[in-house]
């Protein structure tokens, strides 16, 4: 097909073969993308472009290459521009996969959400079953099983409600492994049934032997090792129905481990044995030796010092020649330990010292695997900055440009209404200004009447305590007459004047008089200086009229000393200087609330 077809049909080609080569030849898979990616360069085709990014950006997250991030956003900018949510979607969760093979689960989980999102604006319930799974996976990985079962009942929900029986079987798998790491078996056999009962509707044999192999590890965690052989049993039974040598050594090695959990070496040797060839047969060389330690430990363990040595020996040549640091380390120990039993302290030696080697070696691969691994989250956050950096920097020339057109559009507008504009403009301040000044003669007018009003009342208050000052007098003389009778009706008479004294309505009316004209006195004055008391604001009030002691005795009805102390008092909580006029200390507050305002 590649090599009859052109344009847009050939970069289709050329990114099905990488699709296909992805997983068993990747150099071959990543230089068919980079075609695509540079023929669809020239072509107006933007959905082929941003594909062509997208299977690039998963090819280069293989080799752990800070490079993915960059072909992962650009396929998501495209993905997005063209209105393809469902692409950006997977771009998105190919984002998460990246994160998540980096173990930054936290940025993982950003991309996953957001693909759930754009699932859920789309009402793809299938796509957010898929995204759901992931994010339960994720919080596995991060040690949050519980976290982890909200995510995978959710989806599973979607996938009964769907009837779809590949992600029924796959989701309830994931949920009870989950439920089997929180130690909730019964929950976890419940999941396992149901992902049973849908795998009998899918083709071949395959996922219910995974699924009794995943069942099979609950089981023997929690001990109960006959349902545990029960299930390997089988999926043992259905690989070999299948012919499928791989599952068939999978579910031998589980038995095997399931027999050594109960210290029955024997049993689990047996299996063991049964699965080398198989694993030889389909070339699985590192599993070979990891078999071939078990059976060195398992002999070691019934004592057949001798058998353990010959097969321990077996599996250190096949790992030194294939590499493997942990299966080296294995072996070394099971002979070490081998070695001191026989009583040859020198080979014993040898083994712990060339086991020391290895220990530190696998120290440094660990280490080296744990810089890589910050190296490359480093490079892919130092990427992922450049790359906002100039996904910025486009945002900016985009917006100057279309500043520049709305500019001109907006000029020549201007530039015909411009006239048109002034003389209306120019009519309508005339108009304005005229009212300004109207208003402005009606607001003096105003203050005029309202002062006025204001120095009547104060001046009526002033006459009216004096009148009642002159009445309290003559009661006063009034009751020093003998008749006890008039001398109760006066008391009354008195105590009825003395209480009028303490009446709040001509001040709450003279109070009212004094806003109107002196707007937002006394709240200034209570806002700086809050422990004042109501008689110390009405004694401000009438300072900052300028009344005189003896007028604010007769107001208030006290005498001219009590003013005189109430004045003191008063300066003295105003934190005033001696010599300080309290008259023009009241016209300042006025001045500071008429600048505010």
């Amino acid at each position: 097909q590649l090599q009859n077809t052109s344009g847009e049909q050939h970069i289709e080609v050329l990114l099905e073969l990488s699709g296909q080569l992805r997983r068993s030849d990747v150099d071959s898979a990543m230089a068919y993308a980079r075609r695509a990616l540079a023929e669809s360069q020239q072509m107006a085709n933007e959905n082929l472009r941003a594909e062509s990014h997208r299977m690039l950006g998963w090819l280069l997250g293989t080799h752990d290459s800070p490079e993915a991030l960059k072909h992962f956003l650009q396929a998501k900018e495209l993905f997005e521009q063209i209105g393809n949510l469902q692409k950006e979607a997977a771009t998105l969760i190919n984002m998460g996969h990246l994160y998540r093979s980096q173990s930054n689960f936290k940025k993982a989980l950003e991309y996953y959400f957001s693909a759930l999102n754009l699932e859920e604006q789309l009402n793809d319930q299938q796509g957010i079953g898929v995204v759901l799974n992931w994010i339960g996976i994720s919080n596995q990985q991060m040690d949050r099983p519980e976290k982890s079962i909200r995510f995978y009942k959710r989806a599973l929900k979607i996938s009964e409600l769907a009837g779809n029986n590949a992600d029924i079987a796959e989701y309830a798998t994931n949920l009870g492994a989950a439920y089997g790491s929180t130690g909730e078996t019964n929950l976890a056999v419940k999941a396992f049934k149901k992902a049973l009962e849908a795998a009998e509707d899918l083709p071949g044999a395959h996922a219910r032997a995974s699924i009794l192999m995943s069942m099979s590890s609950v089981y023997n965690d929690k001990k109960a090792y006959q349902q545990a052989l029960d299930a390997n049993k089988q999926a043992l039974a259905l690989a070999r129905s299948m012919s499928d040598k791989m599952l068939e050594a999978l579910a031998l090695g589980n038995i095997a481990m399931v027999y050594r959990d109960q210290d029955k070496f024997s049993e689990a040797n047996t299996y063991l044995l049964q699965a080398l060839p198989l694993l030889n047969a389909i070339g699985w060389q590192r599993k070979m030796t990891g078999v071939q330690n078990r059976l060195a430990q398992n002999l070691l363990s019934q004592g057949a010092v001798g058998k353990a040595v010959e097969m321990g020996q077996k599996a250190l040549a096949r790992a030194q020649s294939q590499g493997s640091l942990e299966e080296n380390r294995d072996a070394l120990e099971t002979l070490a330990e081998a070695y001191i039993r026989q009583g040859d302290y020198r080979r014993a030696y040898e083994s712990q010292r060339k086991l020391a080697t290895v220990k530190d070696s696998l120290h440094d691969k660990e280490r080296e695997k744990q810089i890589a691994q910050m190296q490359a989250r480093y490079e892919t956050q130092q990427k992922e900055q450049e790359i906002a950096l100039l996904q910025k920097k486009q945002e900016k020339a985009k917006l100057i440009r279309y500043i520049f057109i709305a500019g001109l559009v907006l000029t020549v507008l201007i530039g015909l209404l411009v006239y048109n504009r002034q003389r209306l403009k120019i009519r309508k301040n005339r108009t304005e200004l005229e009212n300004t000044r109207l208003k402005e003669q009606r607001l003096k007018q105003d203050l005029e009447f309202k002062n006025k009003q204001l120095t009547t009342h104060s001046l009526h208050l002033v006459q009216k305590n004096e009148s009642m000052k002159e009445l309290k007098e003559h009661i006063g003389d009034l009751r020093n007459m003998q008749d006890g009778n008039r001398h109760q009706a006066l008391q009354k008479l008195k105590n009825m004047v003395d209480y009028s004294f303490n009446l709040d309505e001509d001040w709450e009316q003279f109070k009212l008089y004094f806003e109107e004209v002196h707007t937002g006195f006394f709240d200034a004055l209570k806002k700086q200086y809050p422990d004042l008391t109501a008689n110390e604001l009405r004694l401000s009030a009438l300072v900052k009229l300028n009344l005189t002691s003896k007028e604010i005795a007769t107001i208030l009805g006290i005498t001219a000393d009590s003013v005189k102390t109430a004045r003191y008092r008063l300066r003295k909580k105003l934190d005033m200087a001696t010599e300080e006029n309290l008259t023009e200390f009241m016209m300042k507050v006025e001045k500071k609330v008429s600048n505010i305002e």
